[in-house]
């Protein structure tokens, strides 16, 4: 009962206890007349809509909240989109995210643990993305491939069909980048370990705020190894007073004009300088384990201390 009206299954019954023909005009009259009865009808609206929304983020676990992909504890599973040849023995393999506005979450200089399971043993390696997080819905992956007993995680990889997934696991390392960090970043890198190097100096060389000066030194066995060198050359030559680029072969073709053989104490002290106080160079390394060690021997030798060398 409301306002003297009640309301029966047959039909409104009036002040006077007679039985009224309901009519959509009339129906419209009582809620416009009674406005906790239009209130409760908007609530109950409002449920019906929102509820299958509510259910979907609710039963579609954490992925349909995530902003970021990457978990620092869990691995979670990526499939892969794509597999881009970029010559005979490297590729890049494309891995989507959740959904096309999301971000990996991995910060500059940082990098990314995968596992899989391969011949019955659980196989997990550290890769660095050549994407970074303004890339939205997936990232990629420079791998090279090598002949057996070497290379299992990149010839694993080679082997998936496209929707298939991995497990990665992320952030991982100890690289803290921030805009203007030191006046120059020196870089010396050999095969696959420019994959750190190409994130950061894109990073430095995209922010307009950034003034760093890059000075690379990229060693390679032959000239087809160079990866992503025509990308490199469109750096350098959009950057030529900011980025520097040095390219070192073990085994040269006729009319080379780059460096010749390992990178030596001269080529760094040409291309890469003496120290000039801690806060104006940092060395970035990353390649093979004897090259890296070789390297910081010679960058200790010419003067630089470990703490304005860093190794991925």
């Amino acid at each position: 009962r409301t306002g003297g009206t009640e309301v029966s299954r047959g039909g409104v019954v009036g002040s006077r206890g007679r039985m009224e023909k309901i009519t959509v005009s009339g129906v419209l009259e009582y809620i416009k007349s009674n406005p906790s009865v239009a209130a409760g009808i908007v609530v109950t609206a409002v449920i019906i809509v929102m509820t299958p929304v509510v259910l979907q983020f609710a039963l579609g676990g954490k992925s349909a909240r995530r902003a970021t992909a990457l978990d620092a504890v869990e691995y979670r599973r990526f499939k892969l989109s794509d597999k881009i040849e970029v010559s005979h023995n490297t590729r890049i393999f494309r891995f989507a995210l959740d959904h096309p506005e999301q971000r990996l979450g991995l910060p500059i200089g940082r990098h990314i643990s995968i596992k899989a399971s391969i011949n019955g043993k659980d196989v997990r390696r550290p890769y660095t993305p050549i994407s970074s997080d303004d890339d939205l819905g997936y990232f990629d992956l420079l791998i090279k491939l090598y002949p057996e007993p070497h290379g299992v995680m990149p010839r694993y990889l080679d082997s998936l069909a496209v929707g298939k997934s991995i497990e990665v696991r992320g952030p991982s390392g100890n690289f803290k980048y921030a805009p203007n960090m030191r006046k120059t970043l020196c870089m010396i890198a050999g095969g696959t370990g420019l994959t750190p190097m190409w994130q950061v100096f894109n990073a430095v060389l995209k922010d307009p705020l950034d003034t760093t000066e890059i000075r690379f030194i990229f060693a390679n066995v032959k000239e087809e190894d160079i990866l992503l060198r025509d990308r490199l050359d469109e750096i350098h030559k959009a950057y030529p007073k900011r980025f520097s680029l040095y390219h070192v072969l073990n085994e040269p073709p006729s009319g080379w004009e780059g460096g010749v053989g390992f990178v030596s104490e001269d080529m760094i002290r040409e291309h890469i300088g003496v120290p000039e106080g801690a806060d104006h160079k940092m060395v970035l390394l990353c390649g093979p384990p004897p090259m890296t060690t070789a390297m910081r021997n010679l960058l200790n030798k010419i003067g630089f201390s470990d703490a304005e060398i860093f190794k991925f």
